[in-house]
């Protein structure tokens, strides 16, 4: 009984997680088919976030500094009512003390205009700060989008790969972690497009559409066995490349494995190079990297065809 219980568990979740996955696709396939949507969309997320409460609306950053904005003047015009009697009373209270509210809310008002101006600015230097060290992936379709790894590629990870819990960033429709499942490894994929892992949802894999890039700031101290770090990674420029490393190291247990499937740079045509200059970094380079955050790495051979070589850090 207790093993029908386990399995129905899973059905479910993996139910779930389909269903999930087929909204999410669904979603993007209508918004970037039809742009007034997006726009109804935006329009929905301003609405919400002026009755969510604090925290459940999401990183609406910019829809947060617009509330702010409308919210950081005071009226001291109180509403009166309609009712005969109460109304007179009310409007006399009101403009009695009028001239007194009105002195203490023209100062306030003057604050909470500098500080929400302030905010502001605040919040335009530190976009620009993040602009300028990289701290995104670079996703312009112009350089064309990563492709998704090989059978042979993800055979190749998951003889690496050792115990524990895996993730695949990213993980598109979800080779290395099919792979990693049939070695018997328990292994889950992040890739930020949710029409990417459809195909591996539907097979039963479990990929979850979501920011790979920040999914590791949720993973605790030492809570995996191993990370594979694919397709985002090779649009990276260097200082998110080394945060992106250190954060790998201290997310694996002592005993597990870095593993980075990425293609060599200087394998790329004339026009994706000078559209991806100055981001990724070829296998040597990785090395360098994972060994300067406290690895020990070293390249493993793959039989391609677009990527040849993996690196491998051991965490210890």
């Amino acid at each position: 009984m207790a093993d029908h219980g386990d399995t129905s568990g899973a059905d479910a979740s993996l139910n779930i997680r389909r269903v999930r996955a087929e909204i999410e696709a669904e979603a993007e396939a209508r918004r970037r088919a039809d742009p007034a949507l997006a726009r109804r969309e935006r329009e929905i997320e301003r609405a919400w976030v002026d009755v969510a409460p604090p925290g459940a609306a999401g990183e609406q950053h910019e829809l947060l500094l617009d509330r702010a904005d409308r919210l950081s003047m005071i009226d001291v015009d109180a509403p009166v009512g309609a009712r005969s009697g109460v109304r007179q009373v009310k409007g006399a209270i009101r403009k009695s003390i009028y001239w007194y509210l009105r002195y203490v809310t023209d100062q306030i008002n003057a604050l909470t205009n500098v500080l929400t101006r302030l905010l502001r600015r605040m919040d335009e230097r530190l976009s620009a700060v993040e602009h300028a060290v990289g701290m995104t992936a670079d996703d312009s379709e112009l350089a064309g989008l990563i492709p998704d790894l090989s059978e042979g590629t993800a055979a190749a990870i998951a003889e690496e790969l050792g115990a524990g819990q895996v993730v695949v960033l990213t993980s598109g429709a979800g080779s290395v972690v099919a792979a990693a499942m049939a070695s018997g490894v328990p292994a889950y994929g992040i890739d930020r497009d949710p029409i990417a892992i459809l195909p591996g949802v539907e097979a039963g894999l479990d990929l979850r559409a979501t920011d790979p890039l920040t999914h590791l700031d949720s993973v605790g101290a030492g809570a995996l066995g191993g990370l594979v770090l694919a397709g985002v990674a090779e649009t990276l420029p260097l200082p998110s490349i080394v945060a992106l490393c250190g954060e790998a190291v201290r997310c694996v247990r002592p005993g597990g494995k870095v593993i980075v499937a990425v293609a060599n740079p200087a394998d790329r045509g004339p026009v994706e190079a000078e559209l991806r200059a100055g981001r990724g970094l070829s296998p040597a380079a990785w090395v360098r990297v994972l060994e300067h955050v406290g690895g020990v790495a070293r390249i493993v051979p793959t039989p391609g065809p677009r990527i040849t070589e993996l690196v491998v850090a051991d965490v210890s």
